[in-house]
């Protein structure tokens, strides 16, 4: 006969329910980024065409760790 194992269930929603909530979280804070830049008067962004530029960022730490 099946069976269901209750705790299991319930742990397996909570984090499922809170990896709804997190990318949820995200999507909102994205939107409120957009529509910063929105009111500020922008209407688009240029982006580079090679999307691979992070090597030519540097450390602006004083002390690097």
């Amino acid at each position: 006969m099946p069976t269901v194992d209750i705790e299991e269930n319930i742990k397996t929603m909570r984090n499922r329910l809170m990896d709804l909530q997190n990318q949820l979280f995200k999507l909102q804070g994205s939107l409120e980024v957009f529509e910063g830049f929105e009111k500020a008067g922008l209407t688009k962004i240029d982006l580079p065409k090679n999307p691979d530029y992070t090597d030519d960022l540097k450390s602006i730490q004083e002390k690097p760790e």
